[in-house]
């Protein structure tokens, strides 16, 4: 049986966005004209061509920025493209994030036709002066009509993107939002808890206190409120943050958290492939003179020992909720978990976050919103 560790995916980076959201600190960039895009998909198309022989992905995801800044009749031409210079044979899982701002029938039906089988679509929150305080470029109504959009082409696997815990919101508020969202009876749920990054306006806001933030333990609460009424709902919880009916848990992200090979395309776009891990250049000039002129889009090429990628996919394997099996660790890396973290494994145990049996380890109910503290732990 195969499973996310042995396959291979394929991500593909749109760097563009109609306005930059206040909280993201992705590369993107606002486009000044459709001739720019252009330009983008066929430098892409080069990079599509450089792609190891061989190379047959099982998942394919194209994100951002915002893949549906596109016109239709440019995402057309992106994935007939990937048709023509990657081998999609194998694909079982190709998603392409939306934005609901940016999202239009004919946009829809180029997804439809080049492939796509999976879509992302960006709501974040149904609460409109939250939307505003995000910098979201869309409404509440154009994101229940988005979802609609999808279900009358014919897509049966939708992900809602949310966060929870923004500024301002009550506890009743946020369980509104996902009131709201299960409403809508996407397949896939990823529920954050909104992270201020540097550099980015809403950290600004926050650090000259413009913004009402809930404490630790308030952001705790809605953590836990939200992760028991999508249970209560009928999700499951897979991964500290993602949520899906049966079956319809996200492979592409699987790949990520199991330690599987990938490759990326596109300005920022980063690789995992060959044992070896490499990002190309966050600058969308910058990347396209490369490839235009015949040389890599990436500068650094970073080989981790084996004992820091055994911590690493400890590290990774630990943020599904099914934990970490022992056996299939010591295979898979060589190490076993006693040997890379015993004593701070025990201290864990002893602190209620994690749980160990004889062939198992795994977070506790009580670390899930603790996870970062955890990890720190054990690296």
């Amino acid at each position: 049986m195969r499973t996310e560790a042995n396959i291979t995916g394929l991500y593909i980076h749109i760097p563009f966005c109609v306005s930059k959201c206040r909280y993201c600190d992705f590369y993107r960039t606002t486009p000044n004209d459709d001739n720019e895009i252009d330009s983008y998909v066929e430098t892409l198309a080069l990079e599509l061509m450089r792609l190891p022989d061989g190379f047959a992905p099982q998942s394919v995801f194209v994100g951002g920025g915002t893949p549906t800044i596109l016109s239709a009749q440019q995402y057309e031409i992106l994935l007939n493209n990937l048709h023509r210079y990657v081998d999609l044979s194998a694909v079982d899982e190709f998603t392409s994030e939306a934005n609901p701002g940016t999202l239009s029938p004919e946009k829809i039906a180029a997804m439809k036709q080049g492939g796509v089988n999976r879509v992302s679509i960006g709501v974040q929150t149904f609460h409109s002066p939250a939307l505003r305080l995000l910098g979201r470029i869309h409404s509440a109504q154009q994101a229940a009509d988005g979802v609609k959009m999808l279900r009358a082409a014919g897509f049966d696997n939708i992900n809602i993107d949310m966060i929870q815990s923004i500024p301002g919101m009550s506890m009743d508020q946020v369980l509104d939002d996902a009131r709201r969202l299960t409403e809508l009876d996407p397949e896939h749920i990823s529920y954050y808890n909104l992270v201020f990054e540097d550099g980015t306006p809403i950290t600004a806001d926050r650090d000259a206190g413009r913004l009402q933030l809930s404490d630790e333990d308030g952001e705790a609460d809605n953590y836990y409120a939200v992760r028991t009424f999508l249970k209560d709902s009928g999700y499951a919880q897979y991964e500290i943050s993602n949520f899906s009916k049966f079956g319809y848990e996200c492979r592409h992200n699987m790949l990520y958290w199991q330690g599987g090979s990938y490759l990326g395309c596109g300005p920022a776009a980063h690789s995992h492939w060959g044992g070896r891990r490499f990002g190309n250049i966050a600058d969308v000039a910058q990347w396209s003179e490369r490839l235009r002129s015949g040389r890599r889009p990436f500068d650094d090429v970073e080989e981790l020992s084996p004992n820091a990628k055994a911590r690493e996919t400890l590290i990774m394997w630990l943020r599904m909720t099914k934990g970490v099996d022992l056996n299939a660790f010591h295979e898979t890396t060589g190490y076993t978990v006693d040997e890379l973290s015993g004593d701070a494994i025990r201290f864990l145990e002893r602190e209620g976050l994690l749980r160990c049996t004889d062939d198992r380890l795994s977070l506790t109910s009580d670390a899930l919103f603790v996870c970062n503290a955890v990890f720190s732990e054990l690296i």
